[in-house]
């Protein structure tokens, strides 16, 4: 499966490591908040409901594509959810091109909107991103809060592939239960120089 996801990640763009000096190929188990990566999602939400957002907000560019592989899943644990980003009404507001977040990333932090002055993705990621003014906190609100109608669910089982298209869709793990066993793979991709 490793090798397939990486074929795949290759036939669209360039395959990058989340993290610097990191594998090509992450392993997602869900963690408690106190076994979790420091800088990750589960750190944040442990076991509980993720909340919506995209891979790679704190980049300057974020990933093109998500190529997720399931390796082990019970049965209905821990679905992903997806959505188009055009269905979060706050996400195509004047405030998320407007609004200012400030980006974590280490020493590489920056200061970014919502929306791309291209309109060519959504950036969104509550772990990484801190409102600087009103209207961006309540456009984070009014995300947390709000129920995409076009929501679809990914029931994983052994084998399945994702491809997810990241500068349109947002994701959110469901919540899970602490023996619950879902492991999943991915490879993250960068957009290749020829579709700049």
């Amino acid at each position: 499966m490793e090798q397939a996801a990486l074929t795949i990640a290759s036939s669209l763009g360039q395959p990058c490591a989340t993290r610097r000096r990191g594998p090509l190929i992450d392993h997602l188990a869900p963690s408690s908040r106190q076994a979790a990566n420091p800088r990750s999602l589960s750190a944040c939400y442990g076991l509980s409901q993720f909340p919506w957002h995209t891979d790679g907000a704190h980049w300057s560019t974020p990933p093109r594509y998500l190529i997720i592989g399931c390796l082990k899943a019970d049965q209905r644990t821990a679905e992903t959810l997806i959505c188009e980003g055009s269905s979060f009404a706050p996400l195509n507001s004047a405030a998320a091109r407007s609004s200012v977040f400030r980006i974590t990333n280490g020493r590489n932090s920056f200061y970014a909107a919502a929306r791309d002055t291209s309109d060519r993705y959504y950036r969104y990621d509550p772990g990484c991103m801190a409102p600087m003014d009103d209207r961006g906190r309540a456009m984070m609100s009014a995300i947390d809060q709000e129920k995409p109608v076009r929501e679809h669910r990914i029931e994983w089982s052994a084998g399945r592939f994702l491809l997810l298209d990241n500068w349109r869709f947002l994701h959110r793990r469901a919540a899970v239960t602490e023996s619950a066993e879902r492991k999943l793979l991915r490879v993250t991709v960068m957009e290749s120089i020829r579709d700049a």
